[in-house]
């Protein structure tokens, strides 16, 4: 490995481990765990907070309740990811440093996607792990919302999977904005009430599909994944839909990720040409 690749490798690794080891990160994973505990080992506490899918409490959980948990922990750590440093007059320092701004900002971009994906294969494992140890079967084997719709057909198991996908490329949708609008703020408000913002318009658009397409390609049903097996409102087919809302995300959260490493590059070349003609 080069030197410049060996330097961004554990640039982009220390950014991860912050993201990581953040109070936050380790506050919003224990009230979780918690929470699940009281799940599956109480049955009031599961009869006084739970709307129970299909009969299984591990479709539940990842379907309405831990979403929600992975979405405030996403939130709080990526809101202050550049904003931050702004705060705290930081944020030239990286100009000190041999590769410059650009260099660390690619780092921390990528550093937050990873955390995105590192977080939620977690919280799915602690899942998974406490409902095995309430002796509550996660039936990997049996279909999933049988009757929900014949077109998508899946076991538990391909099910189970399909929602981790969605689920990660919602946040990582959340997190590409939030991340594009911390490196624009100089206070760490501005991006965590974007993410609110976003939040509470893709939840309006869910619950009033005034408009059909807004409802079909929508942030909720990402994190939701279990209502995009129902029928769509827009698309003749719940395929299509699937693919539109998956493509769509994708779109967005690259272009998102690339106008925040555009910034970067622009103030850079600005600076450049104000010290040559200086």
């Amino acid at each position: 490995m080069s030197a410049k690749g060996g330097t961004y490798q554990h640039l982009m690794i220390a950014e991860l481990k912050i993201l990581l080891n953040n109070h936050w990160t380790l506050i919003v994973l224990a009230v979780y765990v918690l929470f699940t505990c009281g799940v599956y080992f109480s049955e009031s506490f599961r009869q006084t907070w739970l709307q129970v899918l299909d009969g299984n409490l591990f479709t539940t959980m990842i379907n309405l309740y831990l979403p929600t948990f992975l979405f405030i922990a996403v939130l709080l750590n990526a809101a202050p990811i550049f904003a931050g440093d702004k705060k705290n007059g930081m944020e030239e320092l990286a100009d000190t440093c041999f590769y410059g701004k650009t260099f660390r900002k690619k780092a921390k971009i990528e550093a937050t996607t990873f955390y995105t994906i590192l977080i939620t294969a977690a919280v799915f494992l602690v899942t998974a792990a406490v409902s095995l140890a309430s002796k509550t079967p996660l039936d990997l084997g049996s279909k999933a919302f049988e009757t929900a719709n014949l077109d998508i057909r899946m076991s538990n198991g391909m099910f189970y999977l399909f929602c981790f996908a969605m689920i990660i490329l919602g946040l990582i949708a959340v997190a590409s904005a939030v991340v594009l609008i911390s490196s624009r703020s100089d206070d760490v408000i501005v991006p965590l009430s974007t993410g609110i913002l976003i939040y509470g318009v893709e939840l309006a658009l869910y619950l009033k599909p005034l408009v059909r397409i807004l409802w079909d390609v929508n942030l909720w049903k990402l994190l939701r994944p279990y209502t995009m097996l129902s029928v769509s409102l827009y698309f003749d087919s719940t395929i299509k839909a699937l693919a539109a809302n998956v493509i769509a995300f994708i779109l967005v959260s690259v272009a998102l990720f690339l106008l925040t490493f555009a910034d970067g590059s622009e103030i850079s070349a600005n600076r450049a040409l104000s010290s040559q003609s200086s």
